[in-house]
């Protein structure tokens, strides 16, 4: 509805939970091409990239979960089919799940129990702020696809593109 109806320049998908993301990391230990929001790709996208592209609207989402390459191969896929070259920016770095075992020889334990930290994981995320969406913008993605961030940082990135506004700006950030 916004996309047909609304005078916008960006359309902002936050997709993300801790519960989804063990949801998504199981669908990639099944399927190791997934781990992100297929719905993402299959549904919204699918309906409304035609229209995005067209009105230059910019796309961000989150939608990239455990695997948000895989998204953004999904997403290219999408486009070809429908003879469109979206300029698609990964958000990467969140993934932390390689630095589980140094974590447990330096002795970190979990915040919340004080117990080590276990053996195994199904993932293991930071979460990132906005600026690296807003790095993504200013580089020329149409469409932006991130992993775990802290929520506000799909509509943060848009914002801090937009007006500019840097690290230093702690009231409009805040705001």
């Amino acid at each position: 509805q916004l996309v047909a109806a609304g005078d916008i320049d960006y359309l902002v998908f936050d997709y993300l939970a801790e519960t989804t993301m063990a949801i998504l990391a199981a669908a990639r230990a099944k399927k190791p091409e997934m781990g992100y929001a297929s719905d993402f790709v299959d549904s919204a996208m699918r309906q409304v990239l035609p229209q995005v592209m067209a009105r230059g609207i910019k796309v961000i989402a989150n939608a990239g979960g455990i695997h948000p390459q895989g998204c953004a191969d999904a997403l290219h896929a999408l486009a070809a089919s429908m003879n469109l070259a979206p300029r698609i920016a990964v958000v990467e770095g969140d993934d932390v799940s390689a630095l589980m075992a140094t974590l447990r020889e330096e002795g970190v334990r979990d915040m919340f129990t004080g117990e080590a930290l276990p053996l195994r994981v199904s993932s293991a995320n930071a979460y990132l702020g906005a600026f690296p969406v807003a790095r993504a913008l200013a580089a020329g993605a149409q469409i932006v696809i991130t992993g775990r961030g802290v929520d506000s940082a799909v509509t943060l990135g848009a914002l801090i593109h937009e007006f500019g506004w840097t690290p230093a700006d702690h009231d409009r950030l805040a705001g």
